[in-house]
């Protein structure tokens, strides 16, 4: 199994930024890869979970996919806006994007690398 979240917090070290980060991470085997989305858009979202839940849509996943996603995030940080996050919770964006990652590679809706 590919350690996505591994790789995401490698790419964010790297100087990617959180949506690119988790993007090109979960991006590997997703045949129907556009163009990331860009941090804050969608009224102020982080990110990683634009970029998450954009991968899981581009899967193929349903809105029940994204509910569920979104439901496990806020588990671990209880906001999905980049300015709450990092208001409350110090700007911890790595922990964020490898988060993010995690969930949607724990999910099953990427395919095994062949």
């Amino acid at each position: 199994m590919i350690d996505y979240e591994t790789i995401a917090r490698s790419n964010h070290r790297s100087g990617m930024n959180c949506a690119m980060s988790v993007y090109d991470a979960l991006g590997m085997n997703n045949q129907n890869k556009t163009t990331p989305p860009r941090p804050r858009d969608n009224g102020g979202m982080c990110g990683a979970v634009l970029a998450a839940e954009q991968t899981i849509r581009e899967m193929g996943g349903t809105d029940e996919d994204i509910a569920e996603f979104e439901r496990r995030f806020k588990e671990n940080y209880k906001h999905l806006k980049c300015g709450e996050l990092r208001g409350f919770l110090s700007g911890k964006c790595n922990d964020y994007v490898g988060t993010a990652a995690f969930i949607v590679g724990m999910m099953g809706i990427l395919p095994d690398p062949e």
